[in-house]
C-alpha cells in the first residue's frame, strides 16, 4: 500500500514538474516568436517592394547614348571637384545655361562643355548660327600639351562645368594635373545705342603640371548658315569662298563671314585686342573632324566628301603658348551676329578707328567782281578788227550767269608692273594671297552691272607683277 502512495506521489510530482517547464518554455517561446514574425513579415514587405520599385525602374529607364555616358562620367568626376575654382574663377556649376542677351542666345551643355550660339530675329525667334544637333558637341575646344592631344567635349578625362556672368557665360574644364581653361563668353554691342549683338571669347590656360609645358588651343566651329546660301562663306569684302581654303596668314582677311537669307555670322581673328592664329581652314566638317592636330586638306576642293554633303565648318588653331607651372596665357576672337538679314556690324568695333568721322571742311565760295578788261586785236589795221577804232571794253563773264567752265580731263592712272615689284614682299608670294588676288578678280568680273574697271586692271597689273618677280 505504501508503494502504491509513493508511486502515486512520483508520478504527481513528475506531471507538475513538467507542467511548470512546459509553461515557462511557452512563455519565454510566445515573447521571442511573436516578435521573430513581425521583423520577418516587414522585412520580406520592404524587400517585396524594393524589388518591384527596382523592376518598374529598370522598365522605365531608357538605354543611355555614348555622349549621355560620357556627361554622366564627366558629372560624376565634377562632384569631386566642386569646391575647387577653376583658375581663380569663382565656382562653377553642373547646370545647363541658356541666357538672352539682346539678339544673342547662348546655350552651354555643363556636364560635356560644349555650346552653341543663336541670333534672335525680329520676333525674338532663334535662329542657329552654329550647329545644335548631338548635344553641340561639334562645337569643339581642344587643347595640346607636349605629351597628348584633348577633346575637351569628348574626352572623358575631362571634367567640365559652366555658369552665368554679367555679361554672358562661361564654360570650365580641368584635365587633372595638366591644365585648367575658362571660355568667358562676353557679349556687348557693335555700336554705341544699338542691342547687344556682338561676343568676345578668351580662353584663359593655366598650367597645373609641375613641369614648363607648351600649350596650343583649337577652335572648330560648325557652322549652318551657309549650308543654306550659295556659298558656304564670305570674305570681308563680300567675295564668295567656293572651295576648301587654309589660311597660313590673314593680312588679307580682316574677317570671314557666314550668312544666308535670315541671319549672318562675322568671325573676327585680327583686329583689335585678338590674338593672330596660326592657320585657319574654312572646310567640310569631315575633313577638319580628324586624329591630326592640322586639317589635312586638298587644295581647293568644293564643300563636300564622300562621307558628308553640304556640311561647313571652321577650324582655328593658336600658335603654342608656352607657360610653367602656376602661369596662365590668354586667346581672344570676337564673333557678331545677325538674326534679321541685315549684315552684322562687328568690323565697327574691331576697326572703330576707320570708322571715325572725319572732319567737314568749310568750302568757301568766292564770287568774282566785274571788271572791265581791255582785248588788244592781233591785227595791223585796227579798222579791220575793230570798226570803232579803239580798244573794246567788255564785261568778264560772271558767275551770275551760270557759266560753267569745263573741267579738265583726268587720266586714269594705272600702276606699272615695275611699281609692284619694287615693293614686293615674301607675304605677296604666299597661294593665300595670290588666290585672294584671283578671287577677287573673277568676283569683279561676275557683278557686270557696277563692273570696276580701274580695280580690275590694278589688281592684274599686280598679279603680273607677282609672276615677273617669281621668273626673275
Amino acid at each position: 500500500m505504501k508503494k502504491i502512495i509513493y508511486s502515486v506521489a512520483i508520478v504527481c510530482l513528475l506531471a507538475a514538474t513538467i507542467s511548470c517547464k512546459s509553461t515557462k518554455a511557452g512563455k519565454k517561446g510566445s515573447g521571442k516568436k511573436g516578435e521573430a514574425p513581425a521583423e520577418t513579415e516587414v522585412t520580406a514587405e520592404s524587400e517585396a517592394s524594393a524589388e518591384a520599385v527596382a523592376e518598374a525602374g529598370e522598365e522605365k529607364q531608357p538605354e543611355e547614348s555614348e555622349e549621355a555616358k560620357r556627361a554622366a562620367t564627366k558629372e560624376k568626376g565634377l562632384a569631386e571637384v566642386d569646391t575647387k575654382d577653376f583658375t581663380g574663377w569663382i565656382k562653377a556649376s553642373k547646370k545647363n545655361v541658356s541666357e538672352k542677351y539682346g539678339k544673342i542666345q547662348i546655350k552651354i551643355k555643363a556636364g560635356i562643355g560644349s555650346y552653341t550660339l543663336n541670333a534672335l530675329n525680329e520676333t525674338e525667334k532663334p535662329v542657329p548660327v552654329l550647329s545644335k544637333a548631338n548635344e553641340y558637341v561639334t562645337n569643339a575646344f581642344y587643347l595640346k600639351t607636349s605629351k597628348k592631344v584633348y577633346n575637351l567635349v569628348t574626352d572623358s578625362i575631362v571634367r567640365s562645368a559652366a555658369r552665368k556672368t554679367t555679361d554672358g557665360a562661361m564654360i570650365m574644364y580641368e584635365i587633372p594635373s595638366v591644365a585648367q581653361l575658362a571660355v568667358n563668353f562676353s557679349c556687348f554691342s557693335s555700336v554705341k545705342d544699338k542691342e547687344t549683338d556682338m561676343i568676345k571669347v578668351t580662353a584663359t590656360i593655366k598650367n597645373i603640371g609641375e613641369r614648363n609645358d607648351e600649350f596650343s588651343f583649337k577652335s572648330m566651329l560648325d557652322t549652318v548658315l551657309g549650308e543654306a546660301a550659295p556659298y558656304h562663306f564670305y570674305t570681308y569684302e563680300n567675295v564668295p569662298i567656293k572651295n576648301e581654303s587654309l589660311y597660313r596668314t590673314l593680312q588679307n582677311q580682316k574677317w570671314f563671314v557666314s550668312k544666308n537669307v535670315n541671319a549672318e555670322m562675322q568671325l573676327f581673328f585680327t583686329g583689335a585686342d585678338c590674338t593672330t592664329p596660326d592657320l585657319v581652314a574654312l572646310a567640310n566638317y569631315t575633313t577638319l573632324d580628324k586624329n591630326t592636330w592640322e586639317p589635312d586638306m586638298l587644295s581647293y576642293r568644293v564643300f563636300d566628301t564622300v562621307l558628308s554633303y553640304n556640311n561647313s565648318a571652321i577650324c582655328v588653331i593658336w600658335k603654342p603658348i608656352k607657360l610653367a607651372p602656376g602661369e596662365t596665357g590668354k586667346i581672344v576672337f570676337y564673333m557678331a551676329l545677325s538674326g534679321t538679314g541685315a549684315p552684322a556690324t562687328g568690323e565697327k568695333y574691331i576697326y572703330s578707328k576707320e570708322f571715325e568721322e572725319a572732319p567737314v571742311e568749310t568750302k568757301l565760295e568766292l564770287k568774282t567782281p566785274e571788271r572791265e578788261v581791255e582785248v588788244i586785236t592781233p591785227y595791223d589795221d585796227a579798222s579791220s578788227a575793230n570798226p570803232s577804232n579803239g580798244p573794246v571794253s567788255v564785261k568778264e563773264i560772271s558767275d551770275s550767269q551760270n557759266y560753267i567752265p569745263a573741267e579738265p580731263e583726268k587720266t586714269e592712272v594705272i600702276p606699272t608692273v615695275d611699281f609692284y615689284i619694287k615693293n614686293m614682299t615674301k607675304d605677296h608670294l604666299t597661294q593665300e594671297y595670290i588666290q585672294s588676288l584671283l578671287d577677287r578678280i573673277a568676283a569683279l568680273e561676275e557683278d557686270s552691272p557696277t563692273i570696276n574697271s580701274k580695280e580690275i586692271l590694278q589688281l592684274n597689273a599686280e598679279l603680273d607683277a607677282i609672276l615677273t618677280y617669281l621668273r626673275q
